[in-house]
């Protein structure tokens, strides 16, 4: 249990100070969401969340919805698609049908240190939703457009 709760913290401490930076500076709020914890006759019992992140980006003089999960793998060639829960899924699928960003930040660790992709949730659906695609997502398919600093995943900073 305590090996799962630990995997992928490296890059939430990262997003989360970034999160910081787009606060102070006013470009974003972004606020991690912790899990919560039910109370049962067998002891505590994790609530399922929505998402790690949630809040609102500055667009010009207006802020949209964003909603998103920062994920890690150590695989070279491909991100597992079972490192998504389906409920995930269902809500980034709704934020971007009423209008937000919606998408999955995935850091391979094993090829970059310092670069995640920003895949957008269209992306990631079409592999979800075919049940005759892989149910895994091929490095090579990731476009590399959406590679960006880990430090300035929105790459609001270099727009001041």
């Amino acid at each position: 249990m305590a090996k799962k709760a630990s995997k992928g913290m490296a890059l939430e401490k990262r997003v989360n100070a970034c999160n910081l930076e787009y606060r102070k500076k006013k470009l974003a709020l972004i606020e991690k969401l912790e899990l919560g914890f039910r109370i049962s006759p067998k002891g505590l019992i994790p609530l399922k969340s929505t998402v790690d992140y949630k809040g609102m980006v500055k667009e010009g003089d207006k802020a949209i919805g964003i909603a998103f999960d920062a994920k890690e793998t150590k695989s070279k060639t491909s991100f597992p698609l079972g490192n998504i829960e389906g409920h995930q899924i269902e809500y980034l699928r709704y934020v971007k049908e009423v209008g937000g960003k919606a998408f999955f930040l995935i850091h391979f660790t094993s090829i970059d240190t310092d670069q995640a992709f920003l895949a957008p949730i269209e992306f990631i659906l079409k592999y979800w939703d075919d049940p005759k695609l892989p149910r895994s997502v091929k490095y090579k398919d990731f476009c590399k457009d959406w590679l960006v600093p880990i430090d300035d995943y929105l790459q609001l900073k270099e727009k001041e």
